[in-house]
């Protein structure tokens, strides 16, 4: 423990006057805004490659096995009847393009 504490003593003599109180206030916001923000930017890697992965995502009509890729063909069954992911959000965009109209009418 003795060892260690010596060079560490040493330096931030050494700092302190050459840099000043400034450059290690600096350096310790730097360190804990990277603590910070490191993490950030994995959980929105991990969100974007999550919905990558999703998009790639299909579904066999005949047997209801789930896989990756864009096969033409099942892997399990071999049909090819594929479900894909777009086709769904397309149709879901379908919908919410349409119109209701709907009158309004007063009961007495």
């Amino acid at each position: 423990m003795q060892n260690k504490l010596i060079p560490y003593s040493l330096i931030f003599i050494l700092i302190i006057p050459l840099f000043g109180f400034k450059f290690l206030i600096g350096l310790f916001g730097n360190i804990l805004l990277l603590i910070l923000l490191i993490p950030l930017l994995l959980i929105g890697l991990g969100l974007l490659s999550f919905s990558t992965f999703n998009s790639n995502i299909q579904v066999c009509d005949n047997c209801g096995s789930t896989f990756i890729g864009n096969n033409s063909n099942c892997p399990y069954c071999g049909s090819q009847s594929i479900k894909d992911n777009q086709s769904d959000k397309d149709n879901l965009s379908e919908a919410s393009n349409k119109i209701i109209e709907i009158e309004a009418e007063e009961i007495n």
